[in-house]
């Protein structure tokens, strides 16, 4: 990681972070906070997630035992990105 001027990407793709399954944080958190560390910028900067995925949806689909969330995955485009969300608490984004 090299660091560079304002709102050049300092994070480079691909680039995974954690989903806090013991907090409950919104797995939408997640996704914003790994779009925006390689973005060099706020979440509040980002085009909004709900342009790309339904949000509640995605809550919906990682909800149920950890045997049944462990099994699942996801992608969906993020404009020049593809976010990959899975059950082991994973978001990464290339």
């Amino acid at each position: 990681m090299a660091a560079t001027g304002e709102n050049e990407p300092v994070t480079t793709v691909p680039h995974r972070v954690e989903i806090d399954w013991d907090r409950r944080e919104p797995i939408s958190f997640a996704i914003q906070t790994a779009l925006s560390e390689i973005e060099n910028c706020s979440p509040v900067e980002l085009a909004p997630l709900t342009e790309y995925v339904d949000p509640d949806a995605l809550e919906a689909f990682f909800s149920g035992s950890d045997e049944e969330i462990a099994a699942r995955s996801l992608s969906f485009a993020y404009e020049e990105y593809t976010v990959h969300v899975d059950g082991a608490g994973y978001v990464r984004v290339d």
